[in-house]
């Protein structure tokens, strides 16, 4: 399964994937219980973990504004506490000696504080209930979303479970004309270079200014990675780092393969591959802007 931090989930996609991210958490201990919902309902639950956490899935198909979001997910709330209540001979039969603390509705994006607010609502509803299967003492309803879970997606993207794929980001001739003066003495290294590879200095400026676009791309694709997946984030940085210093050998070698950017390139990615669970296409971009770099500074030239 391909996911991105700005993924639009569809709810048969999120279901499946939250039940992954579940799994991953209680897998050491084996401590989660999906329940499927084929057979006479499930009754407002997906899945119960033995350290007493009862989780629901839940994906609006068209939630297009944050009220509406958050109408979506009360509605669902509202419902499937009812029925969490209502269905005690099921819910008995599920948990046996299993006291629920936490009944948590898992969404992909948790965007108001007034879902926060129905929840406390929920959670006087449910202790007013005096359930036998629930721990009224220490009962609460949340809402989680994928934040909760960021330890547990790398560990489906670093088993090949899912892989990550970023958007890229529209780069302008504004921007690569900005870029060019704030970096002019690093753009000549790189024009210098190029032109070691062609001498027609039409080819050297178009190339010079897709290799510019691949460096503000890459630069945009690190950065959020280092926010909000580390782990990748490090594995690139350190192929990428590795690479580098073999090309301060690879000069004393010079074979002629080496003396071309779809070589250096092609290296690149292909190490990259061998390492992070990121999408053909961002590694292929994060490579043509680590080539585009060392092009501006002294790790790679040409004879």
């Amino acid at each position: 399964m391909e996911i991105s931090p700005d993924k639009i989930w569809n709810p048969k996609e999120w279901e499946a994937h939250a039940n992954e991210l579940l799994r991953e958490r209680y897998r050491a201990v084996s401590g989660y219980v999906p329940i499927p919902d084929l057979h006479e309902g499930d009754g407002g639950i997906e899945g119960f973990s033995l350290d007493g956490n009862a989780y629901q899935m839940y994906c609006p198909e068209n939630a297009s504004t944050l009220n509406k979001l958050y109408e979506d997910q009360r509605d669902k709330m509202t419902a499937d506490i009812k029925k969490f209540i209502s269905n005690k001979d099921k819910m008995i039969a599920f948990f046996g000696n299993t006291k629920i603390k936490r009944w948590i509705l898992v969404v992909p994006n948790h965007q108001t504080r007034k879902i926060v607010a129905h929840a406390t609502k929920k959670t006087q509803e449910v202790i007013d209930a005096n359930l036998p299967y629930v721990d009224s003492d220490d009962f609460r309803v949340l809402v989680w979303d994928r934040s909760e879970f960021r330890k547990e997606e790398t560990s489906l993207l670093s088993s090949g479970v899912a892989i990550l794929k970023l958007s890229s980001i529209e780069v302008s001739e504004m921007d690569v004309t900005g870029y060019s003066g704030e970096s002019a003495e690093f753009i000549n290294n790189m024009d210098r270079k190029l032109s070691k590879l062609t001498k027609n200095p039409e080819r050297v400026k178009r190339g010079k200014e897709r290799l510019i676009k691949s460096v503000i791309i890459s630069q945009n694709m690190l950065s959020e990675l280092k926010q909000d997946y580390g782990e990748i984030y490090e594995q690139i940085t350190s192929t990428t780092a590795a690479r580098a210093a073999q090309l301060d050998l690879e000069v004393f070698d010079a074979a002629p393969e080496t003396q071309s950017l779809r070589y250096q390139t092609e290296t690149l990615v292909s190490q990259l591959q061998n390492k992070c669970s990121l999408h053909d296409d961002n590694i292929e971009e994060i490579s043509r802007g680590a080539i585009s770099d060392w092009l501006m500074n002294c790790t790679l030239d040409f004879d």
